[in-house]
């Protein structure tokens, strides 16, 4: 009975061990395809779809029809039938020239996008103009979008009680009236993102502003998308030679209520994409905080516990101590409040405040190493106190140092996290700390985000868990008495 309850235990450590480099070696992939996905930082990003929008399995589960991001540049200008015997059209499905002869209205019409889902809250509108004249001139860019499945239809509103009639399938974006002077040019190139209450009011006739045009106005299933350029002008002078304008694709972003494997943030950013670059930041700042801990750690602890008794030991047992009883988060936030949020000061301190617990340990292996009779015997031959560290001390440390590497990591980056998710960490550093905080102060429990939440607990927790298995793996084999006692 005795052999088969010793052979379970071995099995179970082993589980425990192979279980627990699968899940780091997951995440060390994870870190690495970041990088070369070219996944360098989200910071700084938006709106890759709605805010706030769920995971797309969800969405399969509850309702298919949920809009997904729906991206398309709209070119292939043509012009209408009232403009072509006053001017002529430049270019090809890209960026194209509009040459006006004479004096009046010109009109021109895109390809069109298909949308087949309910309609969406929102889009992003990307658009670009540069005016040339010769001479003086006035003039008007209007740039509309027209749903033609919409358009004709009327859309019936009310506000106080007062009930007003809109029409539907078309809605203007953007409107320039300005002059230029001879041989003059001006460019408008912006991104704007709808609903922007201000362009209701622009409309002709202006609607409310409380009318959302992407969800009301524009889109519904099998919609097609159109965008649709009036330009005119007049000449300030005796002479008008016309006037030219160019025209860049427009861009349309409709932003999905559904996205990707973790769903967006508040600003519609991919949680995926900040998980995978969590784990990256983990890896890197785990890993190497434990690394220089464990030097430090057992460099001090087995040089006090070579000279174990002495007055440098008392000092660096001292020192140990001292150091060992400061907290690092208080210490964190009184060194950034100082010298500001920055990763290297956090990393500093953490590593600072983080070896004495295993230099203790470190010294008293130490102290039972060179007790044993053989470095007795190399001291009593005159061997050097740096040969025998080198030679005997260091390489009996080994499994020790190994096992306070993987013990290490979890704590180190349970500090970090903690720092990031009450507000001291550094904002540019995209790690699953700032995920938290940021998914507590936008309300994701409030909005039914549980997404947001789910992904940097996730991760943490099972990236920590990963380490843990490992160190237990390797607690049982560096002390076999607690597999004993287990």
């Amino acid at each position: 009975m005795s052999v088969e309850r010793e052979k379970r235990k071995g099995y179970i450590g082993g589980v425990k061990l192979y279980l627990g480099l699968l899940i780091v070696i997951f995440y060390a992939a994870l870190g690495t395809y970041s990088m070369f996905a070219g996944y360098r930082t989200s910071v700084g990003l938006e709106w890759e779809a709605d805010a706030l929008a769920q995971p797309v399995w969800v969405a399969l589960l509850l309702d298919p029809e949920i809009p997904r991001t729906v991206e398309a540049s709209l070119s292939g200008w043509q012009l209408s039938q009232g403009g072509l015997d006053r001017s002529r059209l430049i270019g090809g499905d890209g960026i194209v020239s509009v040459a006006i002869q004479t004096p009046g209205s010109v009109g021109l019409v895109s390809n069109y996008l298909d949308y087949p889902y309910k309609p969406a809250r929102s889009m992003v509108i990307t658009y670009g103009f540069k005016v040339f004249s010769e001479d003086p001139v006035k003039y008007r860019i209007q740039l509309y979008l027209v749903s033609d499945k919409l358009l004709g239809r009327e859309k019936v509103v009310e506000q106080g009680g007062v009930r007003e009639k809109i029409q539907a399938g078309i809605y203007m974006v953007f409107r320039a009236d300005d002059t230029l002077p001879s041989g003059g040019n001006r460019s408008y190139v912006s991104s704007i993102r709808l609903p922007y209450p201000y362009l209701n009011r622009i409309q002709d006739p202006p609607i409310p502003i409380f009318v959302n045009p992407v969800s009301e106005l524009l889109l519904e299933p099998g919609t097609r998308l159109r965008a649709m350029i009036n330009i005119s002008y007049e000449c300030l002078g005796d002479s008008c030679r016309g006037v030219t304008i160019q025209v860049e694709p427009v861009g349309i972003k409709i932003l999905g209520r559904a996205h990707g494997l973790m769903g967006t943030d508040s600003r519609g950013i991919d949680i995926w994409r900040q998980f995978i670059e969590g784990a990256r930041v983990a890896n890197f700042f785990g890993l190497t905080a434990s690394l220089l801990t464990v030097a430090i750690a057992v460099t001090i602890g087995s040089i006090a516990g070579l000279r174990a008794g002495r007055f440098s030991d008392q000092v660096i047992t001292l020192l140990t101590d001292m150091i060992f009883f400061i907290p690092a988060v208080p210490l964190i936030m009184i060194t950034v409040a100082l010298l500001g949020r920055s990763m290297p000061v956090i990393y500093g301190i953490i590593v600072l405040v983080s070896w004495p617990g295993l230099a203790r340990l470190v010294r008293s292996w130490a102290i039972t190493i060179r007790s044993e009779p053989y470095v007795e015997s190399a001291i009593a031959l005159g061997a050097g106190k740096l040969w025998i560290l080198r030679r005997h001390i260091m390489p009996r440390l080994a499994p020790l140092a190994i096992y306070g590497l993987v013990s290490l990591v979890p704590g180190v980056i349970a500090t970090e996290i903690l720092v990031q998710f009450i507000g001291f960490g550094d904002p540019n550093i995209p790690s699953w700390g700032r995920m938290l905080n940021e998914a507590y102060n936008e309300g994701a429990l409030v909005n039914g985000a549980w997404w947001w939440l789910f992904a940097p607990i996730a991760g943490i927790t099972s990236y920590m868990a990963g380490f843990v298995l490992i160190g237990m793996a390797l607690e049982e084999r560096l002390n076999p008495r607690l597999l004993i006692a287990r």
